[in-house]
């Protein structure tokens, strides 16, 4: 059956107005806000759009103190911590390595000596002078002062560090940084990700980030400095980072130009063995790589190997590890038992001089 026209309008008309009283209705709902400590993922489209809206302030307010640290021919990034320019990066960004050996990406780190000449690319592109303060070269975090004067009164805009201890597992935070080194033009590139791992030596995220990203910062959902970007894990998204708290510890001392955690010389008895170790202090005593011509390359130790004892003494993290060679000597010889795959195998590695 056809409805009269005037019914058909009656019909239309009815629906329209329930359109616009529905619209009304939605327009009408606050919007949603983002609890910056939450963990979880947004359920709706409003509390994606209340998410994005949270990130966009945060990185808004975080660009203009996001910088590019030029020293010698290597681009890492930082941030401004205070209002003279201290800048926060990685301790890796500002240090100078020896010649790589044929077959390795980089030579060995050399000696570290502050005062040295570098300079700070802001997010407009125009580029100040500043100079290497201190580094603790453990915990990858290092320091550099902008020389020049700030353009508001000779102040620097500047960001406010927040407690990194506690921060939860979940916690969604943003990266800025300049991947793959600075672009004229290109204003720091932010990326959201969450904590996925949180200790006091080190903070592990899935923010996506790559060679140049490294010394930038980390900030909460309040635009708070939590971290500085340090290594790049087994993939783009296993990203470790130098809690704030960390460099807290430190900061007279990186303020003064101390290398704070700098190696007691050969005459004190400092031994090696010529390993590097995963960056998280409290996983099992791994080896990353093995320097081949170091003790433990020459004892027959390779990449992969499990470190399970330090003569009878069970090993079951890094630190505890390096507690141990604490208490050794240069030409000390010591039984390591390591686990490769399935075997378990008994070396004994004559210790070494640091150089």
């Amino acid at each position: 059956m056809t409805l009269p026209r005037s019914a058909q309008r009656a019909v239309f008309l009815g629906f329209a107005a329930f359109f616009l009283v529905a619209t009304a209705a939605l327009a009408a709902q606050p919007a949603a806000s983002w609890d910056p400590t939450r963990t979880t993922h947004p359920e709706d489209l409003n509390e994606l759009k209340a998410l994005q809206s949270t990130v966009k302030t945060v990185v808004d307010k975080c660009t203009p103190a996001t910088v590019a640290v030029l020293y010698g021919p290597s681009a890492g990034s930082g941030v401004i911590v205070s209002e003279d320019g201290l800048v926060l990066t990685a301790a890796h960004v500002i240090r100078d390595y020896a010649k790589p050996k044929k077959g390795a990406l980089e030579g060995r780190p050399l000696p570290y000596e502050s005062g040295k000449a570098v300079m700070i690319m802001l997010p407009d592109g125009k580029k100040v002078k500043g100079k290497t303060l201190g580094i603790n070269a453990d915990m990858d975090s290092g320091m550099v002062q902008i020389t020049d004067k700030g353009p508001k009164n000779g102040k620097w805009p500047f960001l406010p560090m927040a407690k990194s201890t506690g921060l939860a597992k979940g916690r969604w935070v943003v990266s800025l940084g300049h991947p793959n080194g600075p672009k004229v033009g290109r204003l720091p590139v932010a990326r959201l990700g969450r904590i996925e791992n949180n200790t006091k030596t080190i903070i592990r995220t899935n923010c996506t980030l790559v060679g140049g990203d490294s010394g930038g910062p980390l900030f909460d959902l309040e635009g708070n400095v939590v971290g500085i970007h340090s290594k790049i894990g087994p993939s783009l998204a296993y990203n470790y980072h130098v809690p704030a708290d960390q460099y807290k510890a430190d900061w007279e001392k990186m303020v003064a130009g101390v290398w704070v955690d700098k190696p007691a010389s050969a005459k004190s008895g400092t031994a090696v063995i010529g390993v590097v170790f995963p960056d998280d202090e409290e996983d099992d005593a791994w080896l990353r790589e093995v320097d081949d011509e170091g003790p433990a390359g020459k004892a027959g130790l390779k990449p992969g190997d499990t470190i399970t004892k330090f003569n009878t003494t069970v090993v079951k993290s890094v630190k505890q590890f390096r507690k141990l060679m604490e208490g050794s000597k240069p030409g000390d010889k010591v039984k390591m038992t390591v686990r490769r795959g399935i075997e378990i195998l008994t070396m004994t590695v004559t210790l070494g001089k640091r150089a």
